[in-house]
């Protein structure tokens, strides 16, 4: 036991220990955000069938699982479920089995969820690799699934179809075929669970000012389509740099659900289904801004809602949720103390959100 006890210390501090005072982020009355464990570098999270939440760690390269079979609100350890990875980012269950998005591949894996262990690694899909945004994100609707990869450049015109683009495949990998094109880099994906229909954030092109082009969020709907990218931005607004007076494409690409400040970067997104937020909250969608980086003013670092209605339309613009991460007094220096990424709501309502600059997977919960 003694041998045990630097360990579990070391497990311990790992869940509590956080890069600045939380007291600095900002919740609605009635909200309060607890660090859930500390993990390098921590990007998109999912929940195993058994409750477990499955972190990845692109540059580490790493999958972790974080249980609390307890139900304590903090990890209990950190269990390294993969390693050796290539840019891992997008998770997903799907019959059972363990879905790892990498920056040029999917795998899939045999899951045990009494050891935490994932087996018998089969490449299903490729992905374009390299270059640009590296990140790919995916998601299962039905019985497809949809994974993103973004631009390899600022602003141009693709040569591979499978850039700036949701990308659609059977399960096994089968199938695969263009969804959505014209997404420049479409990170957050989730499924609207009224509409059946694949949501998305989009990041927009750099270099036309602080205010242009502002970021979007679009559904895809039912058969997907084209976003504009690089012809056109927010929404349908012709790209002068790649289009000429007269042309009219931009009237017949997917006009966007949400628009929100240019370069607010934003990632993930999660629609919220849970009963321990008030009803005000239920019917909303989430979303992390991960944080400008080429603005004179820096914007982003938090995360926002938009309220939806009983069809799960859009009712306004986006409102501020979790703010904090970048302080006052540094806006202008350009520094923050956080940056969020992913968001994923437990069994129990809480949301879990992961700060990759910070080192942290926090806990939200809701209590009068």
């Amino acid at each position: 036991m003694a041998a045990l006890l630097p360990f579990l210390l070391t497990l311990f501090s790992r869940a509590e220990k956080t890069p600045f005072d939380l007291k600095q982020l900002k919740l609605p009355e009635g909200f309060h955000i607890a660090a859930f464990a500390q993990v390098d570098g921590p990007r998109m999270m999912f929940f195993s069938p058994g409750g477990t939440l499955l972190v990845s760690e692109s540059g580490e390269g790493k999958v972790e699982a974080l249980p609390d079979a307890k139900h304590t609100g903090k990890a209990e350890r950190a269990v390294t479920v993969l390693e050796g990875l290539n840019e891992p980012h997008g998770l997903a269950f799907f019959e059972g089995k363990l879905y790892v998005a990498e920056n040029d591949k999917v795998r899939r894996y045999d899951w045990d969820e009494a050891n935490l262990r994932a087996t018998n690694p089969k490449a299903i899909a490729n992905l374009p690799g390299s270059g640009g945004h590296s990140t790919r994100s995916l998601v299962f609707r039905g019985n497809k699934m949809y994974v993103s990869a973004g631009s390899s450049c600022n602003v141009c015109i693709e040569k591979d179809p499978r850039r700036a683009a949701v990308m659609e495949f059977n399960p096994d990998g089968s199938g695969q075929r263009i969804f959505a094109k014209g997404l420049r880099n479409a990170v957050g994906l989730a499924v609207n669970p009224k509409t059946d229909t694949v949501w998305v954030t989009v990041n927009g092109r750099d270099w036309l000012g602080d205010d242009l082009p502002p970021e979007v969020i679009v559904d895809l709907g039912k058969n997907g389509g084209d976003g504009g990218w690089p012809y056109c931005y927010g929404d349908r607004v012709p790209d002068p740099n790649f289009t000429k007076p007269g042309d009219n494409r931009c009237q017949s690409v997917i006009p966007p659900k949400v628009q929100m400040q240019a370069h607010s970067a934003p990632l993930g997104l999660a629609f919220y289904e849970g009963t321990m937020f008030p009803p005000e909250y239920r019917n909303n969608v989430f979303v992390a801004l991960h944080g400008s980086w080429n603005r004179n003013v820096p914007t982003g670092y938090k995360v926002v809602r938009v309220k939806l209605d009983e069809q799960r339309q859009p009712q306004g613009g986006a409102e501020d949720f979790i703010t904090g991460w970048l302080a006052p007094g540094e806006m202008k220096k350009g520094r923050w103390m956080g940056r969020p990424v992913g968001i994923v709501f437990g069994g129990d309502g809480s949301m879990y959100l992961s700060d990759d600059s910070g080192g942290v997977i926090y806990r939200v919960t809701y209590q009068k």
